[in-house]
């Protein structure tokens, strides 16, 4: 394992010299994944996005009345973002389906890698270099299904940004227009205890807050805007089956089905207590940027590993923070390791040209080995961060 990790390592240093090159190394394989999924009509999560924008400018309620086939006349999934986000995508519906795909996936491909080599200085250039790569393939494989995360997941690492730039405002409108949107961005606010000003970032977040929840009215009645909210909670709460999907739950659903009815209370009790041991922990932490940085890591982790909707492809989002929580890590052996099971588990297993599907869903599905020992991982990075004895570090440990 360690002559892996430096060859890795050499690769890191040797290779893709500029960011110009890791961009366009990136950009031709969004063109390549966009080209291929629009010669054979498979964007259906892009038509999803399409429909659930237009229906909402004509009067019709995506979460109620969704009748929509796909270009190979075959239902589409459900539209299960909130209204904000219908607002949001307008811009992509002036342009022909094809045409709008393309750039749907230009511009998430461009926001991720911006947010990454746009994270603080601290961050040396083979640092962000490593968190691109390590997650690159989820990426990938994110933007082949068209999906929202890599824009979630560049929100997580642009608001951090912004924190850390002294800038919380813009790092507050983000957070928020992430948590109206798909919710896990809302996470990120427990973080605002470490950054100065705290109060009036708090009454910032109400004011933001309270405007974007408003924000359907450009177009709805005032008496429409409940209900429409209404709906979108009762399509989430009936598309909420932990079985199928990549939580911490699916593991536990196995031999404890009633989770269905208490996982959003233990997910938010788990949150509480990430929340609480931040509190606790508030001056060490206000002090040291690794432990930040940590906390971060620890935060998007959190967001996919007890979500009620987590997908395999989801966890780019907490590949990426485990990436930020590792270069900021003791250097160990137990992590090193760690961190390349997780990888070949979440990153390497789910993409079937790598792995034969059946080999996946016996690992992935039914043994959960994936989720399971993300799970360690996290206890793992909660239990270090907490514990350290460090105040900081001068840069990240790999």
């Amino acid at each position: 394992m360690n002559r892996l990790d430096t060859r890795l390592k050499n690769f890191r240093k040797n290779s893709f010299k500029t960011q110009k090159s890791i961009f366009l190394f990136g950009l031709f394989f969004a063109f390549a994944i966009t080209l291929k999924e629009v010669t054979n009509l498979s964007y259906n999560n892009f038509q999803i996005f399409y429909f659930g924008s237009t229906d909402f400018w004509n009067d019709i309620n995506p979460y109620s009345n969704w009748l929509h086939l796909s270009k190979r006349n075959v239902p589409l999934d459900i539209f299960l973002y909130l209204p904000v986000f219908s607002i949001l995508f307008t811009p992509f519906t002036f342009l022909p389906m094809w045409l709008g795909a393309f750039f749907w996936n230009f511009f998430t491909y461009s926001l991720f890698y911006f947010s990454i080599f746009q994270l603080p200085e601290k961050f040396l250039f083979k640092d962000k270099k490593f968190i691109f790569f390590i997650s690159c393939l989820l990426l990938f494989a994110t933007m082949l299904s068209m999906q929202f995360n890599p824009v979630i997941a560049a929100i997580f690492l642009l608001a951090f940004s912004y924190f850390e730039k002294d800038k919380p405002y813009i790092a507050l409108l983000l957070i928020l227009l992430s948590g109206f949107t798909k919710v896990y961005g809302i996470f990120q606010l427990s973080m605002l205890i470490f950054y100065p000003k705290f109060w009036k970032n708090v009454g910032f977040t109400l004011i933001i807050g309270i405007l974007l929840f408003f924000l359907p009215l450009v177009h709805l009645d005032f008496s429409e805007l409940l209900p429409y909210y209404q709906s979108w909670v009762e399509t989430i709460a009936g598309h909420s089956r932990l079985q199928d999907f990549y939580s911490v739950y699916r593991a536990i659903y196995t031999f404890f089905p009633e989770i269905n009815k208490s996982a959003s209370i233990i997910s938010l009790m788990v949150l509480l207590m990430l929340f609480f041991a931040g509190l606790a922990y508030i001056k060490k932490i206000k002090k040291s940027f690794s432990l930040r940085a940590q906390y971060l890591g620890i935060l998007m982790g959190y967001t996919i590993l007890f979500g009620l909707g987590s997908e395999l492809h989801t966890y780019v989002i907490a590949m990426v923070g485990y990436a930020i929580w590792y270069l900021y890590s003791e250097k160990s052996k137990f992590n090193t390791v760690l961190l390349w099971i997780n990888f070949f588990l979440l990153v390497i297993f789910p993409i079937d040209i790598f792995c034969p599907v059946v080999i996946s869903k016996f690992v992935l599905g039914k043994l959960n080995l994936g989720v399971l020992v993300f799970f360690i991982t996290w206890i793992s990075m909660v239990y270090k961060t907490f514990s350290s004895q460090k105040v900081d570090y001068t840069e990240p440990k790999a």
